[in-house]
């Protein structure tokens, strides 16, 4: 009886805590998909509430921005992703949440309680005429967000322009708050409300309930995962390289179509490389969670991993890119060009990352642990 009698305390203790946490901003704001005339602005609240992004222009006007869809304003939501567009390019601007919470929500009864606004961040949009940059990349850190942070200060961070995390940054993608934890937390508190990253799934990042919800977290507006980074004279491309496993892997229970979606991917990548943008790029870089190595051997386990060697490889070949960077094996490697694959590749281990300093028509390479070891230094030219 005294057990129970703790035990409906402790409950009691937790819900008044929990209610008694004032509204706010919980996660974020975070930048996503910054171009020269536009960036998303992600964030979460606390509790359900309407919110918008107010933006002050450079002359000092200050405009509020909603997602509107179909006609309605989103409320008594807790993920807000709000597109701020019609900005020009290299240019700062600020901006901040203000956030209302919904207290009560029926068709004819709205409940508002307070307005809470954050403080003003800043950010500056592309600029067209830019030249080379630093790239901060990191894969397979499973949801160890101290191992991300060491990393990120390895790499000095403050110094670095565009930042992709590569796949697997988690396990799974089966609950709500785990990315926030691992990578979007460290990500807001180091540089995430001015610089956008960019999130490359990994094959870790397929699995789980959440993982159909990955584009709410990180939104694109062409809506898919795969796509094109560009800075200046800097093309990225990220490709998604889904499951390692066959689609008719047991565990899978029937819900992956990942062999058809290579396929579609490959097909978008060949119209990629063909565009004007590509084509004048002076660094084209791909990043990709599994390499477009031979499989180490000829297993079910290694079927993502040969399926995206046979569709890929050829367009990439043909594209003359200077460097892939991927992860996915736990092990650090660095593959020179051969015969088959002409193009090097850098393989981060589970234990480090890899910044490329792109300048002068070079590209230096240095990839390191988290212990500060420098595993690779190369310039590739």
């Amino acid at each position: 009886m005294k057990r129970l009698f703790l035990f409906f305390v402790a409950i009691f203790c937790a819900f008044t805590l929990s209610a008694a946490q004032p509204y706010g901003v919980a996660h974020g704001p975070y930048l996503q998909e910054l171009t020269e005339t536009g960036v998303t602005v992600a964030f979460v609240t606390s509790a359900p509430g309407f919110s918008c992004i107010e933006l002050r222009s450079p002359d000092g006007s200050v405009s509020a921005h909603y997602t509107v869809r179909n006609g309605l304003r989103d409320a008594a939501n807790t993920m807000n992703t709000v597109r701020l567009e019609g900005l020009s390019p290299a240019t700062r601007y600020a901006y901040r949440i203000v956030t209302q919470e919904v207290l009560r929500f029926e068709p004819y009864d709205i409940r508002l309680g307070d307005t809470v606004r954050s403080p003003w961040y800043a950010f500056r949009t592309a600029d067209p005429e830019a030249e080379g940059g630093s790239l901060f990349i990191v894969s397979d850190i499973h949801g160890d967000s101290a191992k991300l942070g060491r990393l990120l200060d390895r790499a000095d961070w403050s110094t670095c322009t565009a930042f992709f995390y590569n796949g697997d940054m988690v396990n799974y993608m089966n609950d709500d708050t785990t990315m926030f934890r691992v990578v979007v937390d460290p990500s807001v508190h180091r540089f995430a409300t001015s610089i956008p990253f960019e999130v490359v799934r990994g094959n870790h990042e397929t699995r789980g309930d959440r993982a159909r919800r990955f584009l709410e977290l990180f939104p694109r507006q062409d809506d898919r995962i795969y796509g094109v980074f560009r800075r200046g004279d800097v093309m990225v491309v990220m490709l998604d390289c889904g499951e390692d496993k066959a689609d008719t892997t047991r565990v899978y229970a029937g819900f992956n179509d990942f062999d058809a979606y290579r396929t579609e991917q490959a097909e978008w990548l060949a119209r990629v490389v063909r565009t004007k943008e590509f084509r004048q790029a002076r660094y084209r870089i791909v990043v990709c969670h599994i390499p477009t190595v031979p499989a180490a051997r000829e297993s079910y386990l290694d079927h993502g991993m040969r399926d995206l060697y046979r569709k890929m490889l050829p367009v990439l070949n043909r594209a003359k890119i200077d460097l892939m960077v991927s992860g996915h094996l736990h092990r650090f490697s660095y593959r020179e060009p051969d015969e088959e694959r002409l193009f090097p590749v850098v393989i981060n281990s589970n234990r480090s990352a890899t910044r490329l300093d792109l300048e002068a028509n070079r590209i230096r390479v240095r990839t390191f642990d988290v212990d500060g070891q420098l595993l690779l230094d190369r310039v590739l030219e």
